[in-house]
Parts: C-alpha cells; structure tokens; sequence
C-alpha cells in the first residue's frame, strides 16, 4: 500500500528540522524521514538516555528538536530511505512533481510513500583518504572518533594522532584533551594559513565558530600539544590493529615514525547526493569542494520539479547555512504546491545566506583536500574496501580500457559492495583522472543503484503496512 502524502524531508539535521518545523508552520503536512533513532542529525545529536540523554544547548536547536516532535509533523525515526523515483504517468512516461520515495524502518514504517513534494537533507559524510594501512582496526574518521567521545562518552584509544586539515581537527583535539586522551600529534596537509587575513570581511560577526575556535587552541596550548603544518600520515603499521604511523612532509621529505594506537583522520567531509542522483537531478563538479553537488535554482529547487535539496547534503555550508537552507526549502516546497509565501521572509532568508556561504568559502579555500594525498597510494593499497580492489587492479583496469568510473566498476567490481561508493568512489575517479591526465569531471561518477543503503531483503516488498 502505497500512501500519498503532501511533503515529505528526509534527514533530521539542522536542514532537515528547519525544513520541517517551516512547512509545518506554513500548513502543510510533513512527514519527516531520519537514519538516526533521535532527531539532531550529526550536528545537534543527541546523547543517548543511557547516557544522561543531554540535547544540545544551543537554543535554536531545542527550538527545532521540539518542533518536529509536535502534532505538525510525523517523524519517522530510524528509518532508511534506500529509494526516491519521479512517478511515472499512466502512459509511462516520468513525469515530474510526483515521487515515489522508499523506505525501511521499524514495525509500523510505511514502506512506499508518495509526496508531491520532497525536500532532501542528507548531510554529508567524513571524505575517505586512502593511503597504505588505512584498512587497519584502529584507523578512523574525525567524525566517528568525535561522535565516540562526545556523544557515547568512550575514547576511541588510548595515544591518538590527529591527521587531515581544517577547524575540526581542532574541536576533536579540544574533547578528546577534555576526556583525557593522550595526543600523539595534530597533522595538518596544508601549510600554515598565512593568506587568512585577506579573508578577515567574510570572518566578521562569526564569533560563535571564532570562539570555539579560540577555546580549541587555548586547550592545545594547555596540554602543550602543537600542529605539524604541510604534514600527513604516510603509512600506518601494525600486526593485527595500529601499531605505530609513518609521517612527515607531504611533499615527500624525510619523516619519522610514531607509537600510536589510533589514527584520526579529518580531511573534510563529501556531500551525500545519492538520492538526489537515483532521482535523476542534474550535478555538477565542485573543484573547490572536490565534490559533486546538485544543480539548485534561487528557492533551491533541484532540476527535478518539486525536489529540492538544503544543506551540507547540496555542498559543505555548515549548521548555520544548513538551517538557512533548510527554511528557505521550505517556502519552496510551499510555493510549489500552492500556499501563499511571504516574500520579504523570503528575501530576508536569502539575505542571510550570503555571508554564511562566503564563510563557508573562506575554509575552502584555506583548507582545500592536499594533491600530495595521491602520491601516498603504493599498488597494494586497498581502495575499495567492500571488495577489496586494489590501485594496483584499478589500473590493470585502465589498461585493458577504462575511461569512466562506471567502467572500472564493470570491470573490478569496485563500488559495488555495501557503501555503494561511498568510500571509494571520489577516490577511483581522482586516480582516474590522474593516470588518464584528464580532469574528475570527465571521468563521471558511476551510477547509484537501489537500495542505496543496505537493507534486509525483505525490505524490498511492499507489506502493505498502515502508513
């Protein structure tokens, strides 16, 4: 049983709830989508009850954490959306303005809803960086470690090195110092950010982010812990789990080798546009961001009529772009389906982006994804790890003729497995690009195929279950 329903928001982060909490104001019905067993997103997650049950102390957020668990919207917790289709017409042809959007969650979930509209709010996920030894038990995002120490409250080891570039380096070292942990070093990929203060214009009136920037440093300082700028981890090594990290110059000049037992990596983060590409949205190669993004008009609609896309999920903005986004959405989807929207609410919105997103510009460009991260790669370096394909089998791959990611998919396999590319993908298509001398772009992206996460089987039938 197939329900239809008026807009349905997919993620729960601050896009997704802003999102949400707008179009319920507005008077439409929501029904609101997350992976997550509470709503927050990564941004404004929530600690477990077990673990105090503590919600974020930023007021907005409480705020929209209250919103969307009102009568004005359904919130479908812990619950995948594997699928999202354009409907097709009774001629079958697609037709746009009417989706079918699949999903699996627990008993009671509707499996098959059918929105007028949708608002897309997938966030984005911790970029993988390949290099010899990453597979180890013990090698982990800055995401994943961030979430073990503040949310679950559990150090992720016991001597940690910190390697990637930009301000979350930074807020990890702070709380993981505040939990105790032993930092082994902070790398940073790129030099000191010596041009910064060209950026000085866009930096004002960001004093929340500048302050914990300031706190951050202020705890390194402290537990006299420095940055090693134009430095990154070479090689990790160890029987069994990380034993120790080979580091130095990323240019390639003499380094040295630490004891260690985990390994931090943050080097940004790659928008999540699998949904929006299964839906057939056009996109487009980001350079600064190294990333594909959806094509957005002006209200942030997609160029699938009635599909629109806000927050990191569209290119990497932070919390505050995300809300922004998530609001201005909002009024999209209402104007699409007929309600009356407030056009200096409108303006007012759009006003508010801009300096924002030219923040959001300034990292960018001050802690842009270091080329040098390519010459780590040896030809037994694993680079997808679902099936275990190795540089040495993507490039046998380019020899017997592969221009495109999909072809080395066809050929290796690659990309194939349960993350569907997700770790793999950006970085098949740079060494791609890289062996062929042709930029990202022009060696494309391989197709997504549902389910786009992995579900039981049984997930894919339509039960027929009250939505």
């Amino acid at each position: 049983m197939t329900k239809s329903i008026e807009l349905a928001v997919v993620g729960a982060g601050p896009a997704g709830m802003a999102a949400a909490a707008q179009a319920a104001e507005l008077g439409l019905t929501v029904t609101l989508i997350d992976t997550f067993s509470s709503a927050g997103g990564q941004y404004y997650k929530q600690t477990p009850p077990a673990l105090g049950g503590t919600v974020p102390p930023d007021k907005y957020a409480q705020g929209l954490l209250t919103a969307v668990q009102g009568d004005g919207v359904r919130l479908l917790s812990g619950t995948s959306a594997w699928g999202l289709f354009p409907e097709p017409s009774s001629g079958g042809k697609q037709r746009d303005g009417d989706y079918l959007l699949c999903l699996y969650g627990p008993p009671g979930t509707p499996r098959r809803l059918k929105p007028r509209a949708v608002i897309l709010a997938p966030g984005a996920y911790d970029r993988p960086v390949p290099f010899p030894g990453w597979t180890l038990p013990g090698v982990m995002t800055a995401g994943a470690a961030l979430t073990m120490v503040k949310h679950q409250h559990v150090l992720p080891g016991r001597r940690i090195l910190l390697s990637g570039t930009g301000p979350l380096q930074l807020v990890l070292a702070r709380h993981l110092l505040d939990a105790g942990a032993e930092l082994a070093g902070i790398l940073d990929a790129n030099p000191f950010p010596w041009r910064g203060w060209r950026h000085a214009p866009a930096a004002w009136g960001q004093w929340a982010r500048l302050q914990e920037g300031w706190e951050s440093l202020q705890a390194m300082a402290k537990a006299r812990v420095g940055i090693r700028w134009n430095h990154l981890v070479w090689r990790a090594e160890g029987h069994g789990r990380v034993e120790q990290a080979a580091i130095g110059p990323s240019d390639g000049s003499p380094g040295e080798t630490l004891a260690v037992d985990t390994i931090c990596l943050g080097h940004g983060f790659t928008p999540a546009v699998q949904l929006s590409r299964l839906a057939g949205c056009e996109h487009r190669y980001d350079a600064a961001q190294q990333a594909y993004v959806p094509l957005r008009d002006e209200w942030l609609q997609t160029t699938r009529s009635g599909l629109f896309v806000a927050g990191d999920g569209a290119g990497i903005g932070g919390k505050d772009v995300a809300r922004l986004e998530g609001e201005l959405a909002a009024l999209g989807a209402a104007r699409t389906l007929g309600r009356e929207v407030d056009a200096s609410r409108t303006e007012s919105l759009q006003q508010a982006l801009g300096p924002q997103r030219r923040f959001a510009s300034v990292l960018n460009d001050l802690f842009p994804l270091s080329a040098h991260l390519a010459d780590l790669l040896t030809d037994d370096t694993v680079l997808c790890r679902c099936e275990e394909i190795t540089v040495s089998q993507i490039r046998q791959a380019i020899a017997e003729g592969a221009t495109t990611a999909s072809a080395v998919r066809m050929l290796t396999r690659a990309g194939m497995g349960r993350c569907q590319g997700r770790m793999c993908g950006s970085s098949i298509a740079e060494l791609l690009a890289r062996e062929l001398g042709q930029p990202v772009e022009a060696v494309g992206q391989a197709t997504p195929r549902p389910p786009i996460v992995p579900i039981p089987l049984e997930g894919l039938i339509d039960d027929g279950e009250e939505a």
